[in-house]
């Protein structure tokens, strides 16, 4: 957490994340009775009775006064559980009346209209309160979706993988992406429908005892978000609702440095040696796929011919007072040439088995045994957090049985969630406690993901101005789920050395700074500038000089930054709005703070490029090349006569 140490030289390591402030995290024994025994903060999944209306087989709970929870059951007993996007339910309970007779219930921004029976467009309706402020709200019917609304601002997907200027239209996307969409909208409101999703029950866990899901036993469990143009204040709801963001150490808002490669532990230590050499500042290092043994894409174990001693190296690199995490593909199950598989068997119960433990993340055997006997030795050793990567797939290891097209029970999310809170499981059941701080890279597994922060956007197809522009947009369309630290490939082709500077200023204005190479700066590549096709750029020193010395000014800048970074980090865990923030928040009645289209240019013309980097800071990054030089930042008004931008 917290920083005491402000006067330093710029260079690596400078921070002490072992103090944690208690005004954010709770002792951990303080909530251990809670329903949500092992998530960050204390969380009440059931609302208020105060709150709720009973009309047969109808139950309308009033969260906040524009923040609505409409729940029809034909059975007559209603869902208190959690479900992975809504932990807290239980708010102050709003002002507001019913009427029995007339079938009204009013708050001072909203009138529910209910006529009884089935909900249907003619027996359920919202409108706004009379009396109350005018806004951009005008009314909603039960039918009318998010999915068909024209106006809503888009939330994000699980992955850039291999993609380009993607559209965030959930239609057009499959389950495997699992698209959220916004809880702010043009037109005024926003409809979660969490009919059909996973429930924790009272052990915080998603399945039964033979590894079925417990799903959510309402014939329909709809949100309805009524704030009009007043985006912060949903976000703000959506937050209070599904939990904080939460608030990163904030090393982890510094700089990162990650590669795909064989780095041996000489490696590890001269690449941090050019680092303090050149005054570069460097907070988080990561170690790709390579640290562990390469039998298979999943592995848990030191590769001891890269580092001999694991604890010496991890040892090391923390007297340089960095955070040290790895990448981890859990497809393919804990395998019998990993160190921990008969320690991992034993505690499941299984002392004799002598094969793969296949990957089943609806059994707590498994997940405990991955995590606890597998994982904690790494972490003891001084691995600090995980990098959750691709292989595992949307629907292994048992998930994948809500069938619903933003597939809510998946491997993404419930691996984040296992590893961000598998420090306080431990403690709050026995299993001693420690000062490891619950965070994880992770890609966005639906609603609900913003509690297991931070992002991790995939492989992007290609290295591109186009490409590079788009992820403004992607970044900052995310806080509309809460979702605002997203972190990108810093990367560039080695025969461009200016858009390896220009991607790495955008990192440097982004939620997370991360540099990283996915593999293709070896192998049959040839350096720049002997070819055409050179070898990505990952290094910052390896170019040009008066591109190094740009490179090293966005690198400084991100650490001289990090006090206002870090104010906004918890500016973000108080009221649920992201690191980057879409212009439209602050300029809801200028058109040209929104997209001029939402399907495409995306990131290419300034309404979808610029964005707010917390409270404070306008940006407008250069997004091309060659000549074009400029980045001025425009008012929205002047932004939609198509003026400023980045030779927009």
């Amino acid at each position: 957490g917290c920083d005491c140490a402000e006067s330093r030289q710029w260079g690596v390591g400078r921070r002490n994340d072992r103090m944690i402030l208690a005004a954010i995290f709770p002792p951990a024994s303080s909530i251990s009775a809670s329903p949500l025994a092992f998530e960050l903060y204390p969380y009440e999944p059931a609302a208020d009775p105060a709150a709720a209306v009973v009309v047969g087989k109808a139950r309308f709970t009033v969260l906040t006064p524009r923040l609505l929870r409409l729940e029809y059951s034909e059975t007559g007993t209603f869902e208190d559980r959690p479900t992975l996007a809504f932990v807290n339910r239980k708010q102050p309970v709003p002002e507001f009346t019913w009427s029995a007779v007339a079938g009204n219930l009013t708050t001072a921004e909203l009138r529910l209209h209910y006529a009884g029976g089935a909900f249907s467009a003619q027996s359920l309706w919202v409108t706004p309160a009379p009396g109350a402020k005018r806004t951009a709200f005008a009314g909603w019917r039960f039918g009318m979706t998010s999915d068909a609304d024209p106006g809503n601002l888009r939330g994000t997907i699980r992955t850039l993988d291999r993609t380009a200027n993607i559209s965030l239209d959930c239609n057009h996307l499959t389950s495997d992406r699992h698209c959220a969409w916004g809880v702010v909208s043009q037109s005024g409101w926003s409809l979660v429908n969490e009919t059909g999703v996973p429930c924790l029950g009272a052990d915080d866990w998603w399945a039964d005892a033979e590894g079925s899901m417990l799903r959510n036993s309402d014939t329909h469990d709809l949100y309805l978000f009524a704030h009009g143009h007043d985006y912060p204040a949903a976000l703000h709801d959506l937050q209070a609702v599904g939990g904080k963001v939460p608030l990163l150490p904030r090393r982890n808002l510094g700089v990162w440095f990650t590669r795909w490669y064989d780095y041996d532990a000489a490696d590890v230590r001269r690449l941090v040696g050019e680092f303090e050499r050149r005054a570069l500042p460097l907070d988080v290092l990561v170690l790709d796929m390579n640290w562990h043994t390469k039998d298979a894409w999943t592995g848990y174990s030191f590769d001891k011919t890269l580092f001999p001693d694991p604890a010496e190296a991890l040892g090391w690199l923390r007297s340089k007072g960095l955070a040290v995490a790895a990448n981890l593909h859990d497809a393919e199950g804990i395998n019998p040439w990993e160190e921990r598989h008969a320690a991992a068997a034993a505690a499941m119960g299984q002392p004799n088995a002598s094969g793969q433990l296949a990957l089943r993340l609806t059994s707590k055997e498994y997940v405990f045994a991955l995590e606890d006997v597998v994982l904690r030795p790494r972490e003891e050793e001084g691995m600090r957090f995980w990098w959750i990567d691709w292989q595992q797939g949307e629907t292994q290891g048992g998930t994948g049985q809500d069938h619903r097209p933003d597939g809510k029970m998946n491997p993404t999310v419930w691996t984040a969630k296992a590893r961000v809170t598998d420090s306080l499981r431990r403690c709050r059941t026995g299993g001693g406690c420690s000062d490891l701080r619950g965070v994880t890279l992770s890609r966005w597994g639906g609603l609900g993901q913003h509690r297991y922060q931070h992002g991790f956007s995939g492989d992007v197809a290609g290295l591109t101005w186009a490409n590079l522009a788009y992820q403004a947009y992607f970044s900052a369309t995310a806080s509309n789920v809460n979702f605002g630290f997203w972190s990108h490939d810093l990367v560039g082709p080695g025969s461009d050395p200016e858009m390896y500077v220009r991607w790495l200023q955008l990192g440097s204005l982004s939620g997370i700074m991360r540099m990283h190479d996915r593999g293709l700066s070896a192998g049959g590549c040839m350096p720049w500038p002997d070819s055409d096709s050179a070898c990505s750029t990952v290094e910052p020193w390896d170019m040009p000089r008066a591109f190094y010395e740009a490179a090293a000014s966005a690198l400084r800048s991100r650490a001289s930054m990090l006090p206002y970074i870090y104010t906004q980090a918890r500016a973000a865990f108080d009221s649920g709005l992201g690191l980057t923030r879409p212009m439209y928040y602050y300029h809801p009645e200028e058109q040209g703070a929104y997209p001029s289209s939402k399907e495409e240019l995306l990131g290419q013309v300034p309404s979808t490029r610029q964005y707010y980097f917390g409270r404070d800071l306008l940006v407008a990054p250069v997004t091309a090349g060659g000549e074009c030089v400029r980045a001025n930042a425009t008012r929205p008004a002047a932004t939609a006569a198509g003026g400023g931008g980045s030779c927009g």
